[in-house]
């Protein structure tokens, strides 16, 4: 599996853990929804810029979310997805 596909998958699995708190799952979907939703501090139309307030929010918002899950889970699944590397 991609390092990126591995990434994601530990993403994905930490977000909807039973154990990682309701704020940091908030957190994450709103992420999310910044990527997705049409609404942008800076026009995507506006060539390069645009897309880099994107990456730089989402990656903003998931290193926040990520500080915020216990350890326990972010070592259990990291060793699911990852096999204990």
């Amino acid at each position: 599996m991609s390092s990126f596909l591995q990434r994601l998958n530990y993403y994905f699995l930490i977000l909807f853990d039973r154990q990682t708190p309701w704020f940091v799952k908030l957190i994450l979907v709103i992420g999310l929804l910044y990527i997705l939703v049409p609404i942008d501090f800076l026009a995507d139309t506006i060539p390069l810029f645009g897309w880099l307030d994107d990456l730089a929010i989402s990656s903003f918002i998931v290193a926040l979310a990520l500080r915020l899950v216990p350890r326990e889970v972010m070592d259990r699944v990291k060793r699911k997805v990852f096999g204990g590397q």
